[in-house]
């Protein structure tokens, strides 16, 4: 029998019988629990209570919500701190209130299912035991540094005390978050339990606990390992390497030195690491990175809320047209991709091929995707037949004819897709959509071979499809607004991001990449390495290099779309023709061997490319206004900030975000900087001008100045209105020095 305890808007408390006290947390309002001020006050009183009782024998710690036990802090209350003193009281707060479960004289237990992130981690670790269900939706990790911040609730002290030192940098400096089975092997849950036994397993482990029957499961070999890891000599050494593998990156992201600072402290001395924590939390919260990161956090937000991209009447209809079976057009990389996603989403998946050869390719790509995606979740024999049951190849109409979404995922040319439209047009019902995964092909050209083309779209996967997490969505001329909405809900069912554009060339993304690529091409031409151009790429904070990135996509895909946007961006010929010889001597990429550079042995040696013209070497002084980059970097990063200025003149998207979480999600562009009109934004759009009215008179009128870009220098204005936080240097300084507040030392 369970005894109610006092009533609380986030909690239910209940004691039953045994002594076992059970704290349901069901934030209301919130589809995922989450640790708002009036949450954690109503946390306090309940630890008030129990250490106030003696009659407890265990607390269980567990969510109420199907979808997880707890997505940590509140991050809009994070960004919301106005200063130094604000942050500090949040910080001490989470602090003292879990060092007080910490040290409660009945012991805890934690029961996690689904997401258990940042706060709810660190929660978890301040309890004795920690119990995990077993299955794909949950995860557990300490993800702030990819808003530019550390754990500050005791995650940089709690998490390489329990599981040592390697495990914590790496779960930490990654953000990376662990599955219930690999948390239990590296001694961060003490069970995981399947699904089917997941009731009876916490109630046996409860058993064990009140019996004093619990045993560690974590090996011998693990224990000794993290013996050794506490010896000074072999602490100094991992911290040393650890070091040297984030130099290149602190100064962009200063979150990874704060964070191995933390950690390092409490090794040395554990109430001073809570200090250090809490301190290099507060500078955290000051600086650009920060605040850029956590603008794209709510522009994902904002991109994965329906509410963004349909009217309340839409969203009223979705469920009445609800997506449950998908055809696939075409089993190639990426339609086989498209479709194994869809399948390991829940949904039925039909493919078509043009004959038995090609569906007997498609079965062999679907069935490797499967097997690595089954054995990447450890899928057991049921499970498995499960998710290939739901796939079906074939080479005939029968199996699309009732599909409520048909992706087109054929070869790039037009008059393809047009016969391929034309024959679905007549085949499938009139409420089912009809989607091609061009990357660079007129939607509305498209859609003139139906008779309905309001249900005509794009749906634009980027390569490879269960790694990439933006997805675009076309609207043509006369795509209707249900279809759109439908698209939009579809995507998000993926767990990806929809970004809505018009139908242009290139739509948003290879819109703005591509002048990037072939000024990377043109420069190769006349003489620079690629090597140094990659190199100082990555520098600027691109995950890879231009020329890398063509190698990777391939040149003979680059090629392509680079001829399909010569006639709406200016100085593509030459680059097209440096491609196309590329294409025709088999230097397509690294898939044939050889690019830009040559693959050996998984190694890559650039090639040496004959020059087209003199080169220009201009020096940071040479007539630029000082923006902070590099000669190649500023040759090759302006041309993606007016091509982005120019998307927005033309309003291929509605908002001024969606150009640069589309562009930060799809292509790397260096999230630390948020994006390239924030990047604008960051240098001053009048430095902006001068230097694109200096690369045109060197380089030719590529470099253009766009006209809202002259508009906006003549009135000094902005993309984005001027944050409240504190983001230039003063303003550091004056963050730091008003932090008048102590934090008291946990121990």
């Amino acid at each position: 029998m369970n005894f109610r305890e006092k009533p609380y808007d986030a909690f239910h408390v209940s004691t039953d019988s045994a002594g076992v006290m059970t704290v349901a947390i069901d934030v209301p309002k919130r589809p995922m629990n989450v640790l708002t001020q009036s949450v954690m006050e109503e946390l306090e009183a309940i630890v008030s209570d129990i250490e106030s009782r003696s009659d407890l024998r265990l607390v269980v710690f567990r969510s109420e919500k199907e979808s997880g036990f707890l997505a940590g802090a509140d991050v809009r209350d994070i960004a919301s701190i106005s200063g130094p003193a604000q942050a500090g009281r949040l910080i001490d707060a989470g602090q003292q209130l879990f060092h007080r479960i910490d040290h409660l004289k009945t012991p805890t237990l934690v029961v996690i299912h689904g997401p258990c992130l940042g706060g709810g981690l660190e929660w978890s670790l301040a309890c004795d035991y920690r119990v995990a269900r077993d299955n794909s939706s949950t995860k557990i990790g300490l993800p702030e540094i990819k808003l530019g911040v550390i754990p500050g609730w005791g995650g940089t002290q709690r998490l390489p005390r329990q599981v040592g030192l390697v495990q914590s940098l790496g779960m930490i400096l990654q953000g990376k978050t662990l599955s219930a089975h690999a948390a239990a092997k590296i001694g961060l849950v003490d069970r995981a339990i399947t699904p089917e036994d997941w009731e009876v397993g916490v109630n046996q482990f409860i058993a064990d606990i009140l019996r004093g029957d619990v045993r560690t499961q974590r090996p011998l070999r693990k224990r000794l390992l993290r013996f050794l890891e506490c010896a000074k000599p072999a602490r100094t050494w991992i911290l040393h390497k650890t070091r040297a593998k984030i130099r290149s990156k602190a100064e962009q992201y200063p979150a990874l030195p704060a964070a191995v600072h933390a950690i390092e402290t409490g090794l040395q001395k554990q109430g001073a690491g809570y200090v250090t924590e809490r301190s290099e939390f507060v500078k955290l919260l000051a600086t650009p990175t920060c605040r850029n990161l956590l603008n794209l956090f709510f522009a994902r937000e904002s991109a994965r809320d329906i509410k963004t991209w349909a009217t309340h009447a839409e969203r009223a209809d979705i469920h009445s047209h609800e997506i449950r079976r998908v055809g696939v057009v075409g089993a190639g990389a990426m339609g086989a991709g498209i479709g194994q996603f869809a399948a390991t989403h829940g949904y039925d998946v039909a493919f078509r091929e043009v004959d038995e050869s090609a569906a007997q390719q498609g079965r062999a790509r679907l069935e490797k995707l499967m097997k690595t995606y089954a054995d990447r979740n450890r899928l057991g024999a049921e499970k498995r037949r499960e998710l290939n049951d739901r796939v079906v190849m074939s080479t005939d109409d029968d199996a699309i004819v009732l599909c409520d979404l048909v992706v087109e995922a054929a070869v790039e040319r037009m008059d393809i897709k047009q016969q391929i439209f034309a024959r679905l047009d007549g085949l499938v019902a009139t409420d089912c959509i009809l989607a091609t995964n061009t990357s660079s092909l007129s939607v509305d050209a498209i859609a003139t071979s139906t008779t309905h083309p309001e249900r005509v779209a794009g749906l634009h996967f980027f390569n490879p499809v269960h790694r990439m997490e933006l997805v675009e969505v076309i609207r043509g001329a006369v795509t209707n607004d249900d279809t759109i909405t439908r698209l939009v809900a579809f995507v998000r069912s993926l767990g990806k991001t929809p970004i809505v554009t018009k139908d242009s060339p290139g739509f948003l993304v290879n819109r703005v990449l591509f002048p990037y690529l072939g000024e990377a091409v043109l420069m190769i031409g006349e003489g620079y390495s690629p090597a140094e151009i990659d190199r100082e790429l990555r520098r600027f904070g691109m995950p890879m290099g231009p020329l890398e990135l063509i190698d990777q996509v391939g040149v003979d895909i680059a090629k392509h779309v680079a001829s399909s946007l010569g006639h709406v961006i200016e100085g593509l010929d030459p680059v097209v023709d440096v491609l196309t010889d590329m294409v025709q001597r088999g230097d397509i990429g690294k898939k044939a061997g050889s690019g830009f550079y040559r693959y050996q042995d998984g190694k890559s040696v650039p090639h040496k490319v004959a020059a087209l013209s003199s080169p220009v070497c201009l020096e940071p002084d040479d007539g630029f206004a000082n923006d902070g980059l590099s000669t190649i970097q500023r040759r090759l990063v302006y041309p993606m900030l007016r091509e982005a200025v120019l998307c927005k003149e033309q309003q291929i998207v509605r908002e001024d975000w969606m150009i640069d979480l589309a562009m930060v999600l799809a292509t790397g562009f260096a999230p630390h900087r948020g994006g390239p009109l924030r990047v604008i934004d960051g240098i001053g759009v009048k430095l902006v001008h001068e230097n694109l009215k200096r690369l045109q008179t060197v380089h030719g009128n590529r470099f253009s100045p766009p006209e809202l870009i002259a508009a906006m220098s003549a009135a000094d204005q902005r993309f984005y209105v001027r944050e409240r936080s504190l983001s230039t240097t003063e303003s550091q300084r004056k963050w730091r020095g008003n932090d008048s507040s102590s934090s008291r030392s946990i121990r």
